[in-house]
């Protein structure tokens, strides 16, 4: 294990020592516990962006700039427009 100081507010360091009191264990058992479940939690969101992309495909647009396909960069990043020839 590697030692490591953080500060924490100290309602929440309250609520850590009655809960290592509660189970009769200590705050740094109860503190790794909280950090390897919010960890879990983290690791379990899907930040791929599939989602929003399947979303995208099945919207039903109708009308729009004719250019869309070749100034795209332009509509959603607000580059400069590609002159058609």
């Amino acid at each position: 294990m590697i030692r490591t100081q953080i500060y924490i507010p100290e309602i929440m360091h309250k609520q850590v020592s009655q809960l290592a009191q509660g189970q009769d264990t200590s705050m740094a058992s109860i503190v790794r516990a909280l950090l390897q479940s919010g960890l879990k939690n983290i690791a379990q969101v899907d930040n791929s962006g599939k989602d929003t992309l399947k979303k995208i495909a099945n919207l039903k647009f109708t009308g729009g700039p004719a250019d869309i396909s070749v100034n795209h960069d332009y509509y959603l990043y607000g580059d400069e427009k590609t002159i058609e020839k």
